[in-house]
């Protein structure tokens, strides 16, 4: 080391930055070492240099690019560096909000998940059983299709409801549930039927003004059972829980509805599908 001049090691043990990232600076215009030796060719870096590696480094650490830093560092004006950081700080903050809304799925699909391998595990599907489904909010789609088919069970439309609440970042739980606004098994009969998908929005999300389809659902008292396996099959376990509705002394008090717990969108073996056939009831008077 000369007086006041740090050859690259030194800079790089001193500032904990490779060797390797100071070339990247000095190749990149980002960071010019200050000296060279009049024998040796060496190429030193200042004191004062070594304070800069570490505002760039500390710039790095809050996820600007060099690009970006590179702009910052010939900002004289604390004005325009300050109208840069609040800016950087808005993009880090929606980055945070959309990190989170994924963390929401990641969690929502993993419990998901365990609870379906619990149902397979333990073999509750079958089992018919009456609970009260709590009202919540939900966002949706409604079509009417014509000569509906509900082996079909149309994930394109999935797609895009999923595909709405991600976009304006809507946390959501649960997975998609298709509810039927039609006669009772019209949609195993290839006639056209009102159809509308939805995903219940979790209370802790403030939905944005744009997103106004959204209704209540939920509030009522159902029998429920859950069919793992084929998608296709599903009409038998309609008809098993219609049987025991109404040999039970009850009757169908609204459309009926299906959570898809495990689907064809989180895995691909039919055979780990579970659905929950929510079909809303009362006593018969």
């Amino acid at each position: 080391m000369e007086k006041n001049r740090y050859a690259i090691g030194e800079v790089s043990e001193s500032c904990n930055i490779p060797v390797k990232t100071l070339r990247y600076y000095d190749e990149i215009g980002l960071l010019h070492p200050k000296y060279r030796g009049a024998k040796s060719n060496y190429r030193y870096y200042s004191k004062e240099q070594l304070t800069t590696l570490l505002i760039i480094r500390r710039l790095r650490a809050m996820d600007f690019s060099l690009k970006e830093i590179k702009k910052l560092m010939t900002e004289s004006d604390l004005g325009a560096y300050e109208e840069k950081i609040v800016q950087h700080s808005k993009n880090l903050q929606d980055e945070i909000c959309a990190l989170q809304v994924r963390l929401a799925d990641c969690k929502d699909l993993l419990s998901r998940i365990r609870r379906g391998k619990a149902i397979l595990d333990e073999q509750q599907y079958g089992k018919i059983q009456i609970e009260f489904i709590p009202k919540c909010h939900m966002v949706f789609r409604a079509e009417n299709m014509k000569q509906y088919r509900n082996m079909d069970v149309s994930l394109r439309r999935w797609t895009d409801i999923l595909e709405q609440c991600t976009s304006h970042r809507v946390v959501t739980r649960g997975s998609v549930i298709v509810t039927f606004h039609t006669q009772i098994l019209d949609q195993f009969l290839m006639k056209d039927c009102d159809v509308e998908f939805g995903l219940i929005v979790s209370e802790e999300c403030t939905l944005p003004d744009d997103i106004t389809n959204v209704r209540a659902w939920g509030g009522f008292q159902a029998a429920t059972s859950y069919h793992a396996g084929k998608y296709r099959e599903i009409m038998q376990s309609h008809v098993k829980l219609l049987q025991w509705i109404h040999l039970n002394g009850y009757e169908i008090s609204g459309p009926v509805s299906e959570e898809f717990v495990v689907s064809p969108l989180d895995v691909d073996n039919e055979e780990e599908h579970v659905t929950r056939i929510i079909m809303p009831i009362q006593k018969i008077r």
